[in-house]
């Protein structure tokens, strides 16, 4: 377990070992995350704790390797607390696990415990409290902007437990201790009128009555020559009842040892709780946030799907600890009716000879006995141990119960702990726990192996494809020396009887997954189990309305009645991180559901309808201004559009094509171009006896799929295509205007100046002609201001770019807003642009950006990257700008882009001058450099860049 100490210098421990973080910086920059512990901590702010006026150059990727080095440095049980999100980097470790968050939990408990009476334990909380407090805390971060706050409250927590603990010790008899510590107390802090109060009243209890009096006295006369008030009530209070010599004033608890603890039933010895003997890998947070939850809550819920481990984790928890408080594990998966929950109880609590009502049994020996009850396997019985639960809280306030089920008991005062499925991945991008579990269990089979590379991807993709499920991954580890890893990776996309039976001694009840799975399923409502064998086409999650399109004819419950019903017993998941709740069947799941589906072949159909009208509702929104959610929502349900196509490829072509056809500007959008451009032309190909029309949507999606892949002659071709088939443009005049768009656009691609020229004045000529859409309009100003820059005329190209920007602004139409910008840009970049010019072309990237961020277009905003490298350079960033080329080319290759499609509009010494910027061995680092950058790096980076500029 990782422990934070900030309360004086930063001090870091994992498992009870000290680890070396190294020098100042890498201290300040745990220090900064331990500021808002479990909250992002963005990149901007991390790098003014860390560094403050001296910050590095490329901070971002500084950073990177600072958390690489802390990682590291915490070793492989605690590395993943150290995270990054999507705003920063976060330290994720519970409140408990700092020294100052232990401390104002401490001070808190108390002050309760205090009030309450319980004075012994109250001062061993506020000594352990003091205890932890080595000096000021975060010395490493003075110029902190929310430090001060957060500083003066712990300090003034701590002159807190410095006077309550004295109030204890006086509670407890304790007079000579308190008094001495208080009268060092007051000269410390003179004005703190309870440090006043506690050491008159210590002096009155030891007999000094005239002496404190005079404290009293004393503290009247500093506050009035000091301040200038008087005394609180409190004082004036305590000053009025010593001299009427209240004889309540000397009443104190008997002194009784603060160790005692008293009997109030003999005790027998606990069976001991053995742990299986198996290894146990990849909880240690949980466990240690177990710890934390059963300290402060009476009732925890360990809640999850088949398989997920929470059994194990139950039986690691109780097994734990040696001085721990007793603890019976009561295994509920065998009883079937709820009148045996209670004798369940009854036998493991060791009350073998049961006479009269169990339940008054139980209830007695639990209050005479408190300790901690694990309910195992729940599920099936909730209504009978939520009573039964309830019943034993109310009877025994020191009792805690832990209970391991697929759904929560729904009563009062539980708590959640979600136990999720082990990472296939680690927080470095390296092997996480669920293939370290696999490896382990493969060696238990096969002592000294030793995975090559090969075999670590390979487990990988078993990992995924089991969900990170420990008992998944045990059963196919089970079946490797039968199967070798990469039969079993091979068989798993289509079954599940490759994975092995459960092995003797293990804590699952089930003899296999399948079976596990299915006894979740089996439990289910009728229509909530029918739902749920309706969900399994969908790839990659889902919303409440693709449900609702997919569900069973003739179901009376709402969908998100429904749904909510599946999430609660644990067979989808949710994700609500996304701003919209996303649904979501485990892999090993969908394979269940496909397989009982009583009617396949309907479900996915249905699926397939659902997905075809989505694609028709938000391909309609593309060019307007719910053009950014359109394509949010678009990117989101990518996998279930491609499974909706590739059914309709073989069930309805002509559907398939109309989908492809739709999705024009999304495949480069969302940056699929080549999975796009192949679908698009396999539509074409099936979808043979497809109309005009459908044809002429599916060559016009082809040719702007191309221009953005960079190949601008199929482009042309695919446009000419389409304007033969059409023929006469009247019928359909927007599909028209579209091949008009499309031909120019990739004429302009080729530098054919006289054919750019014809091209854009016969589009213009056709938008002037009649009444057109503002978007289109747009996009033949834009093509104007294209022919212009072309032909050289650069005045009047800016005028008709400006022109294009605006009104894509005002009707929504971002793609032309956005490119009008990269092409001012690339127009400003001549031999001759100065640092202004460039700073003009950098802003001008940055509004690219921001419409391309909106548009969700990695494509064109990775164009837009592009050209802002040679910006840099003009401002004599020459590091930056190869490093950031070359993270544009990385990046627009794995998506089948060409960044380089909108050079044709720079000046070609600019560009030449780029392969030339650097020594040879320095260019050859930056690019290297530069390949390793994200694409939060890389707009970060334009941005700051941005920034400076406007700075000076």
């Amino acid at each position: 377990m990782l422990f934070v100490r900030v309360l004086g210098p930063i001090a870091v421990e994992v498992d009870g070992r000290p680890v070396d973080l190294g020098g100042p910086v890498p201290r300040r920059f745990l220090a900064a995350l331990s500021l808002t512990v479990g909250t992002p901590v963005s990149d901007g702010v991390l790098t003014e704790l860390v560094w403050g006026e001296d910050r590095p150059r490329q901070a971002a990727a500084t950073l990177r390797v600072l958390a690489s080095r802390l990682r590291s440095a915490l070793g492989p049980s605690a590395r993943e607390c150290l995270q990054r999100r999507a705003f920063g980097y976060a330290l994720t470790v519970h409140s408990e696990w700092t020294d100052h968050g232990r401390f104002a939990g401490m001070i808190t408990d108390g002050v309760r415990v205090l009030a309450a009476g319980d004075a012994g334990s109250a001062a061993r909380l506020f000594e352990n409290a003091l205890g932890l407090w080595r000096g000021d805390p975060w010395p490493e971060l003075d110029q902190a902007p929310d430090l001060p706050a957060e500083r003066a409250r712990l300090t003034e927590l701590r002159a807190t437990a410095v006077e309550e603990l004295q109030a204890a010790r006086l509670a407890c008899g304790e007079t000579a201790m308190a008094v001495a510590d208080l009268s060092e107390a007051v000269s410390a802090a003179p004005f703190r009128e309870r440090r006043w109060e506690l050491l008159a009243l210590g002096l009155y209890r030891s007999g000094r009555q005239a002496q404190a009096l005079a404290e009293i006295r004393r503290v009247r006369e500093l506050l009035v020559e000091e301040l200038g008030v008087d005394p609180g009530p409190a004082l004036r209070t305590l000053e009025q009842r010593m001299l009427d010599h209240d004889p309540g004033l000397l009443l104190v608890e008997s002194p009784r040892p603060r160790g005692m603890r008293t009997e109030t039933s003999p005790r027998t010895p606990q069976r001991p709780i053995g742990r299986v003997l198996s290894s146990f890998v990849g909880r240690d947070r949980e466990l240690g946030l177990l710890s934390v939850l059963l300290a402060e809550r009476r009732m925890v819920s360990l809640v999850g799907p088949a398989g997920v481990g929470k059994t194990r984790l139950a039986v690691e928890y109780c097994a734990g600890g040696a001085d721990s408080p007793d603890r019976w594990i009561v295994r509920l998966g065998d009883v079937h009716h709820g009148d045996g929950v209670v004798t369940a109880i009854a036998t493991a609590l060791g009350l073998v000879q049961i006479t009269g009502d169990p339940v008054d049994l139980v209830r007695r020996a639990l209050t005479l006995r408190p300790g901690q009850l694990v309910l195992d396997n729940c599920e099936h019985l909730i209504e009978p141990v939520a009573e039964v639960t309830m019943l034993l809280l109310a009877a025994s306030p020191d009792l805690r119960i832990l209970a391991t089920s697929r759904q929560p008991l729904g009563i009062d005062g539980e708590q959640v702990l979600v136990v999720e499925p082990l990472p296939v991945f680690g927080a470095a991008g390296g092997d996480g726990a669920a293939v370290q579990l696999l490896i382990e269990r493969v060696r238990a089979g096969r002592p000294g192996w030793q995975p090559t590379d090969s075999d670590r991807e390979t487990g990988r993709a078993i990992c995924t494809s089991l969900d990170g499920l420990p008992l998944a991954i045990e059963l196919a580890a089970a079946r490797e020396r039968a199967f070798g890893l990469h039969g079993i990776a091979a068989h798993l996309r289509d079954r599940l009887d490759v994975l092995g039976t459960t092995p003797r001694g293990s804590l699952s009840r089930h003899a296999s997954l399948e079976a596990a799975i299915g006894w979740s399923v089996e439990h289910l409502t009728p229509a909530d189990r029918a739902m749920l064998l309706r969900l399994w086409p969908f790839e990659g999650g889902f919303t409440w309305q693709g449900a609702e399109a997919v569900r069973p004819v003739g179901t009376d419950a709402g969908v998100l009645a429904t749904l909510a019903s599946l999430l609660d017993r644990s067979v989808i998941a949710a994700d609500v991180t996304s701003g919209g709740t996303r649904y979501r069947l485990l892999e090993t799941i969908r394979r269940y559901c496909r397989d009982t589906d009583p009617d396949p072949p309907a479900t996915r159909a249905a699926h397939a309808a659902w997905a075809r009208g989505f694609v028709a509702d938000q391909a309609a929104l593309l060019t307007g201004h719910r053009a950014g959610a359109a394509y949010r929502l678009l990117a989101a349900e990518l996998p279930n559009i491609r499974a909706g196509i590739d059914y309709d490829l073989a069930h309805h072509p002509v559907h398939a094509l109309r989908s492809a056809a739709a999705l024009q500007f999304a495949w480069p959008v969302l940056g699929v171009l080549v999975d796009g451009r192949d679908v698009i032309r396999t539509a074409l190909d099936t979808a043979a006896d497809a109309g005009t029309e459908d044809r002429a949507r599916g060559l016009l999606a082809l040719s702007i799929v191309s221009f953005h892949a960079g190949d601008a002659r199929e482009a042309l071709g695919r446009a000419e295509a389409a304007m033969e088939l059409l023929a006469d443009p009247e019928p359909d005049r927007d599909l028209w205007l579209h091949a008009l768009m499309f031909r120019a656009l990739a004429l302009t691609a080729l530098g054919d100046r006289a054919s750019t020229r014809s091209a854009i004045d016969r589009l213009i000529a056709e938008v002037d002609r009649l009444p057109t859409a503002d978007w289109i309009r747009g996009c033949a100003q834009f093509g104007q201001g294209i022919a212009l820059l072309l032909e050289g005329n650069l005045a009047d190209a800016i005028g008709w770019l400006a022109s294009a920007r605006e009104l894509s602004a005002e009707c929504g139409h971002l793609w032309c807003q956005g490119m009008a910008d990269v092409v001012l840009a690339c127009s400003l970049l001549t031999p001759a642009a100065d640092a202004d010019t460039a700073a003009s072309a950098l802003t001008a990237i940055d509004r690219a950006l921001r419409a391309f961020g909106e548009q969700s277009n990695i494509s064109d905003a990775l164009g837009a990257v592009y050209i802002a490298a040679y910006a840099l350079m003009a401002l004599s960033s020459p590091e930056s700008a190869v490093g950031l080329r070359a993270a544009a080319i990385q990046h627009s290759e794995r998506i089948g882009a060409d960044p380089r499609r909108y050079t044709q509009f720079a000046h070609p010494v600019v560009l030449d001058r780029m392969e030339r910027l650097l020594p040879a061995g320095e260019q050859r680092a930056a690019e290297q450099l530069g390949r390793q950058m994200s694409w939060t790096a890389m707009v970060a980076l334009v941005r700051d860049s941005v920034e400076g500029i406007s700075a000076d």
